[in-house]
């Protein structure tokens, strides 16, 4: 029998360490996820390593996890990477079109990419993709695609992301070793957009803001461009943060507090409301918390969040993203959290859950009935990410929406496999 092809990714977050395997049916590219771990991560601070061990104890365990659900050992994986040191910029450029008919070809296009990815960067800074966002034929502008087009003079336009050296080879390393080659790096908000995000959404204009753990990314797409992508400086963790200050206790209890108890809005909470009894998280007899309090505490940190959204929005939005906003990441399970963005924001938001969405040639195993768990859009995009590209299109695009189908609702479903 032959050996399946794989397809692993690895998402380090600041918060958990998700791992999603994949087996590809290379006849029809149809996908089937084998198995899926986590574990906490301990070594990172706002996506960066902090402790080597730490983190190399924690991939190993979440990947453990996902091995034994597989059945098979994980040699080489897609990571993703994020954090405040990755930065972007646009930059074109322009070459004269090589044959003599003036036919545009793939090595015209692949030359003016090269020609627009020409930029001068400090030596400790990296590509980490180099994204087109559109070409110019003999000025006719907003050209998707110039293959088989005439013309005489190409330019490109592109979205580099970059990020600082070090930060991304000390990740790399401590996923090699766990012996396992790294096959690409991929910016975790690129990879969730593939998950949770589909062509139209992209086209009309879309918002999608994953709440992670040290960290949140900001993604716009319009006109099925990525037209921005910035990391903002707060996340899930500064909520437990506080909660732990104004509660008096430890971390660990706090981030009980906050997954048990927390809300942004005592009216969108189903559960208990008024004082709250935390005699037996706090190890105190009769302590009682007032709801409001609790609530007040998680909301201002949402606000912040949110203020630092809105104001990106005023600096790069070119429409009214009809499309709305998308909430990925821990955090957006956060109860009250998707009517607060869409008061702040003004545009439709949604939660998401890739289970609900249309799905193509899929294999799955168990039941998808309530299993949308949004914390595992980056881990399933990077598989996305790998289909394409050891089967799709050419190095650095994004993956096209036809591919986008195959895990519409994988997210929801991994939830079966967690402990």
């Amino acid at each position: 029998m032959a050996r399946p092809y794989l397809i692993s990714g690895i998402d380090v977050g600041n918060s958990q360490v998700k791992v999603v395997v994949s087996k590809i049916d290379r006849e029809n590219l149809s996908v089937e996820i084998l198995g899926v771990g986590s574990a906490p991560s301990n070594g990172l601070r706002r996506g960066m390593v902090v402790d080597m061990e730490e983190t190399i104890d924690n991939i190993r365990t979440a990947v453990q996890r996902a091995e034994a659900m597989a059945g098979v050992s994980v040699k080489r994986a897609y990571l993703a990477v994020n954090g405040l040191h990755i930065k972007n910029q646009i930059s074109r450029g322009v070459i004269a079109v090589s044959r003599a008919d003036n036919e545009i070809s793939q090595n015209d296009i692949d030359r003016v990419i090269q020609a627009a990815s020409v930029v001068s960067l400090p030596v400790n800074r990296e590509m980490i993709h180099v994204i087109p966002r559109n070409f110019i034929v003999d000025g006719v502008e907003n050209v998707k695609n110039p293959l088989g087009m005439k013309g005489v003079r190409l330019e490109a336009e592109v979205f580099i992301i970059e990020g600082l050296s070090p930060y991304l080879r000390n990740l790399a390393k401590c996923v090699n070793e766990n012996n396992i080659e790294v096959a690409g790096l991929v910016f975790a908000p690129l990879a969730a957009s593939l998950s949770v995000l589909d062509k139209n959404q992209k086209e009309y204009g879309v918002l999608s803001i994953d709440f992670g753990g040290g960290t949140s990314t900001l993604t716009v797409f319009e006109e099925a461009d990525l037209l921005h992508s910035v990391v903002l400086p707060v996340g899930s963790k500064h909520i437990t943060a506080d909660l732990a200050v104004a509660l008096r206790t430890s971390i660990d209890v706090a981030e009980r507090v906050k997954l048990e108890h927390g809300a942004t809005s005592e009216s969108l909470d189903l559960r208990k409301r008024d004082n709250i009894d935390l005699s037996e998280l706090v190890g105190e007899e009769n302590f009682l918390w007032p709801k409001k309090q609790l609530v007040n505490v998680i909301d201002a940190r949402a606000h912040e969040l949110l203020d630092l959204v809105s104001a990106e929005l005023k600096k790069i939005s070119k429409g009214m993203l009809p499309a709305g906003v998308v909430l990925s990441g821990g955090g957006a399970n956060l109860p009250g959290l998707a009517a607060l963005a869409k008061e702040k924001l003004r545009l439709p938001v949604r939660i998401a859950r890739p289970a609900c969405l249309p799905v193509g040639q899929v294999s799955f195993h168990g039941s998808l009935e309530d299993q949308n768990d949004p914390s595992f859009s980056v881990a399933v995009g990077l598989v996305l990410w790998g289909l394409d590209e050891e089967f799709g299109s050419a190095k650095g695009k994004t993956a096209p929406a036809s591919k986008n189908m195959f895990f519409k609702k994988a997210g929801g479903w991994l939830k079966n496999f967690l402990p």
